[in-house]
């Protein structure tokens, strides 16, 4: 069983964590694949350890930072100092780029050569890094321009190529064959009178991209971010699984991701799904369930005494039919779902059909130090409440990873803290 994660700030990949599970059906019994909503380099690689992860990608602005902290560094990664794969190999982090794979793999498929062309690459980060290392590598003539100059020479002499400021485009522009745009979506810096037919633009904004209109409009051939996305992809699935994956069924999912109406909080008890839930329904302007207090007042009795009476087995059954209904409704809804839900193969595969699956993280030791024992059968008949917690949660664990679109950590969070990292991550995935 391997868990694997995608961390970073994914407005430009927001989609990435569905490639994943589509990407080769018949191994999907043996992988688990979320997004990680981590703020931090050392906070992912923290997770990383904590929950015994098999691999990662990163995504700006942690490209870097990974890279930094990683034990071993492919050539790629030291030319540029920025990684987004990161794998455990004979129990060392190995880190990859695999967005030079992006790029070159993109003008394959637009039937480009880059070779002998001049080439300008808006940015100097770490995909203007792995676009100016891709089409140098294939022979283009390029120039990386960017706001700070001194970053897009510290680049340009590690790839071995040019470099520019971003004042001084209008002159390098008009002259290029091909334009690579790595800037933010809110950075325009292209004028449109600078484009001719001849050029070939090529924009990683796949969302909204003021620049794809611009080369429309003035007849140049574009080529959309979403090859890039889609080429950087392939390699690092063969890292991650070791065989080959269907590409067709991986653009497939990179291009039909919607947002199902609800938002399910999974994880282990003591993880705060019950008090993060009306948090993150207010700020959603949605209503929240929580199913184990519906359940209580439903059947008339806590869910120790309902377990103690009834047994475990009638407890779950009223637990799905509680969940069930809340993922039958119409109204989009905040469910907090006990902590065993998510653990049952059709729950499972119910909550991620019908929501966005967050799943609450703290480590077995913090979600014990939060709760009453005495008030968790699961937990209460045994000497050791904190070793059966770690044996129950190591049970669970691949089958939270399984259900979840994204992890969160609560565990040095407030419950307030947790619901707003879960709002904008949500916020910049699907609404961009």
């Amino acid at each position: 069983m391997n868990l694997f994660a995608i961390t970073g700030n994914p407005v430009l990949h927001s989609k990435s964590p569905i490639l994943f599970d589509a990407a080769y059906p018949s191994h999907a019994d043996d992988f688990a694949y979320f997004r990680l909503a981590a703020q931090s380099a050392e906070e992912a690689m923290l997770l990383f350890d904590e929950l015994g992860l098999s691999g990662i990608n990163i995504t700006s602005p942690f490209k870097s930072s990974v890279a930094q902290l990683a034990d071993l560094r492919s050539p790629e990664v030291q030319a540029l100092n920025a990684c987004n794969t990161l794998t455990l190999e004979n129990g060392k982090k190995c880190c990859y780029n695999t967005d030079i794979f992006g790029v070159s793999g993109s003008f394959e498929s637009a039937g480009v050569s880059p070779a002998g062309k001049r080439c300008l690459v808006l940015g100097a980060g770490g995909a203007g890094g792995a676009a100016a290392y891709a089409l140098h590598s294939a022979g283009g003539v390029v120039t990386i321009a960017n706001r700070t100059v001194d970053k897009a020479r510290w680049l340009a002499e590690s790839i071995g190529c040019r470099y520019a400021g971003l004042d001084e485009i209008a002159a390098i522009a008009p002259q290029a064959d091909i334009i690579v745009n790595t800037l933010y979506q809110h950075v325009d810096v292209v004028d449109e009178a600078w484009l001719k037919p001849q050029h070939v633009v090529f924009d990683a904004i796949y969302h909204g991209s003021k620049l794809r209109e611009k080369a429309l409009r003035t007849g140049c051939k574009f080529i959309d971010g979403t090859g890039w996305l889609l080429h950087q992809g392939v390699p690092a699935y063969r890292r991650f699984t070791g065989v080959e994956p269907d590409v067709d069924s991986m653009k497939k999912a990179a291009l039909t991701q919607k947002l199902p109406g609800h938002i399910s909080l999974i994880g282990f008890m003591g993880a705060g799904k019950s008090t993060v839930a009306p948090l993150l329904a207010h700020l959603l302007g949605m209503p929240a369930v929580d199913v184990d207090a519906t359940l209580e007042a439903r059947c008339g009795a806590s869910i120790p005494q309902l377990i103690g009476k009834m047994g475990e087995a009638y407890f779950r059954e009223q637990e799905r039919i509680v969940l069930e209904e809340a993922l039958a409704s119409a109204t989009p809804t905040v469910i907090s779902c006990g902590g065993g839900a998510a653990t049952q193969p059709q729950l499972g595969r119910r909550l991620k059909e019908r929501s966005i699956v967050v799943w609450i993280y703290a480590s077995p030791k913090r979600c014990v130090s939060r709760i009453s024992v005495d008030t968790r059968p699961l937990l209460a008949q045994h000497g050791n409440p904190l070793q059966a917690a770690a044996k129950l949660f190591e049970k669970r664990k691949f089958l939270y990873a399984k259900a979840a679109w994204m992890l969160v950590s609560s565990a040095d969070r407030s419950a307030e803290q947790v619901s707003l990292l879960i709002y904008d991550e949500i916020s910049k995935a699907f609404h961009g």
